[in-house]
């Protein structure tokens, strides 16, 4: 082994770092607008049902253009430049979030959003992958995926809440803004395009992927059923934290700093169990470890609703319960990358996240928001759970993919075919 791969100061890890920042500032922008609700709502007079339809606009263009512009990257080979374009857009996005003057003009800027983020996140996972060594690609992957967590639902509704809450909604997303200009400067210097085939050396010619070798990922059984995970798990996803905030703050009265703490710990919470649980798949195998995180999911929606009224166990039973959140990066990320040839790992990870936007990420906060307004703030609460319960059902039917539990020679070949049935 070399010296610079032996040193903490290599490549690999400089990468994980930045792109780590770049991730979580996706779900920063994306997820904001759901912690601003209880400011933005009364000034442009949104109900339930239309700010149900201002998350599921942000699904729709997100899925789209997820695997539009991702497989349009894996063809062209020019992830770097993709990445750095789509940054500068969604910054300029979360800006003009702060000007909306009503519904119409706010759903056109999150379709904007939506457009421009939904390509980073395969973007970023692809290109970490390609990066990482084959003992370290789930903490790699999981790492990325933690940022999400803990920036976007940790850090974020503290900041924006505090922002709003002392000058105006509208500077929150003014102050976002910023972070993705500097992190886009750093990648043009910084980020080298990722070598995409696992025999690739630095500065080799690397082969142009054939249109067959496109369709052979949908045929891919991990690709498929993680379609449908992904169908429920973005509804449970999108459906619970779009409305546990108008849920703490309706239902149990509490003030903005309480229910700001809660989903602070949600968010911390989520960012160590997306981080731990991927580790300890690379240990054990993917497998050992979705199906009872997966299982723990369907009690989360159920604890906030039984255990709203105390503060003190809510907050208990919310880090507990959030155990279910560390599958997200296997199934929507891991799992799927290996199932295929590498040049491919962003188509892989595209079609499953358009799948789960466009249907889940949709349908449930619209039909979520539906319900709220004809029954209460508790259904949403039930759907999120029995969302839950079909994507655990769903996660036997997933294929053994860890390099721990594969032997070198079939690992290899994971990256050259599909894993089919």
């Amino acid at each position: 082994m070399s010296q610079e791969k032996q040193s903490f100061f290599r490549y690999e890890n400089g990468i994980l770092f930045v792109l780590f920042l770049v991730f979580g500032l996706v779900f920063m922008d994306r997820l904001s607008i759901i912690y601003l609700f209880p400011f933005v709502a009364p000034e442009l007079g949104l109900n339930n049902t239309q700010m149900g339809m201002i998350v599921g606009a942000t699904s729709i263009a997100w899925g789209f253009s997820t695997l539009l512009f991702a497989s349009l990257s894996d063809f062209l080979g020019k992830k770097k430049k993709t990445l750095i374009v789509f940054i500068l857009i969604f910054s300029a996005a979360t800006f003009t979030s702060g000007l909306v003057g009503g519904l119409g003009s706010l759903i056109l800027v999150r379709l904007l959003m939506g457009a421009s983020e939904g390509p980073v996140i395969p973007l970023v996972q692809s290109s970490i992958m390609a990066e990482s060594t084959p003992k370290r690609r789930g903490f790699n992957m999981g790492f990325i995926q933690s940022s999400g967590p803990l920036l976007g639902n940790a850090i974020a509704p503290v900041l924006v809440v505090a922002i709003a809450a002392a000058t105006n909604w509208r500077y929150s997303f003014f102050a976002l803004a910023i972070p993705g200009v500097i992190l886009a400067i750093i990648l043009m210097f910084y980020m080298r395009e990722p070598l995409l085939h696992s025999s690739g050396k630095s500065g080799e010619k690397q082969e142009k992927p054939t249109f067959s070798e496109y369709k052979s990922v949908f045929k891919t059984r991990n690709v498929w059923v993680g379609m449908l995970i992904a169908i429920f798990y973005m509804m449970y996803l999108l459906v619970f934290t779009s409305f546990m905030p108008l849920f703490l703050s309706g239902v149990s009265g509490y003030s903005e700093a309480q229910y700001g703490i809660v989903l602070g710990v949600l968010g911390i919470a989520m960012f160590f169990w997306q981080l731990f649980i991927p580790f300890l798949s690379d240990k054990v195998g993917r497998k050992a470890v979705i199906t009872p995180v997966t299982f723990i999911a369907i009690f989360l929606p159920l604890a906030i609703a039984n255990f709203h009224s105390n503060f003190a166990l809510l907050a208990i039973s919310v880090f507990i319960l959030a155990i279910g959140f560390g599958g997200q990066p296997l199934y929507l990320a891991i799992i799927p990358s290996e199932s295929v040839p590498r040049t491919f790992a962003a188509t892989a990870i595209a079609v499953i996240v358009l799948t789960g936007e466009i249907i889940g990420g949709t349908l449930g906060p619209i039909v979520a928001g539906v319900l709220a307004d004809k029954y209460s703030l508790y259904a949403p609460l039930w759907l999120a759970s029995g969302a839950a319960l079909i994507f655990f059902l769903l996660s036997f039917a997933l294929k053994e993919t860890a390099p721990v539990k594969v032997s070198g020679d079939k690992e290899t070949s994971m990256n050259e075919v599909n894993v089919n049935i």
